[in-house]
C-alpha cells in the first residue's frame, strides 16, 4: 500500500515539475487544470480522501482517542469546501497531496544516508516548501504562468 501512495503521490512531483518546463503546451494545460471546476473537485475529493485515510490511521499518541471526532470535523470541512467550491481548490489538492507523499517519502528515507536518498530527501524538502506557500497563496500560482506566458 505504501508503494502504491508513494508512486500516485508523485503525480503532483511532476506537475511541479510540468511548471518549470518553458513550452506553450505545458503552461496551457496548468492554466487549464487551475480554471476547471471538474478538476477542482476531484484533485479536492482525492487529497480530502487520502488525508481522511490519514486520520483513520492515528496512533494513541497521535490524537487516536479523538479520531472519530477529527474524522468528521475534517471531512465536514472538506465537503463544505466542495459544496461552496472556493478558488484554487485544485492547487490546494494538490498541494496536500504534495504534503503527504513527502511524508511518505521522508519515512522511506529515513536511516538512508546514501547520495540517492540524500537528494530524493532534498528534493521532498523543496516541494514542502513549494507546496506550502502555494497552499497559502494559490493564487501566486495563476499569476507566476500569466506572467510566464506574456514573455
Amino acid at each position: 500500500m505504501k508503494n502504491t501512495f508513494i508512486i500516485v503521490g508523485a503525480l503532483p512531483s511532476l506537475f511541479f515539475c510540468a511548471l518549470l518546463l518553458r513550452n506553450p503546451f505545458s503552461e496551457a494545460a496548468v492554466l487549464r487544470f487551475l480554471r476547471s471546476p471538474i478538476i477542482d473537485g476531484a484533485v479536492f475529493f482525492a487529497a480530502s480522501a487520502a488525508f481522511l485515510r490519514k486520520v483513520l490511521s492515528l496512533g494513541e499518541a497521535d490524537f487516536g482517542n479523538f479520531r472519530p471526532l477529527i474524522f468528521c470535523l475534517f471531512a465536514f470541512i472538506a465537503m463544505a469546501m466542495l459544496v461552496r467550491n472556493y478558488g484554487f481548490l485544485s492547487v490546494r489538492g494538490q498541494c496536500v497531496l504534495q504534503l503527504l507523499w513527502a511524508n511518505e517519502l521522508l519515512k522511506c528515507g529515513l536511516g538512508h544516508y546514501s547520495p540517492i536518498w540524500i537528494l530524493a530527501k532534498l528534493f521532498a524538502y523543496a516541494t514542502i516548501i513549494l507546496a506550502l506557500y502555494l497552499t497559502i497563496y494559490p493564487y501566486r500560482m495563476r499569476d507566476w504562468l500569466l506572467r510566464r506566458c506574456r514573455r
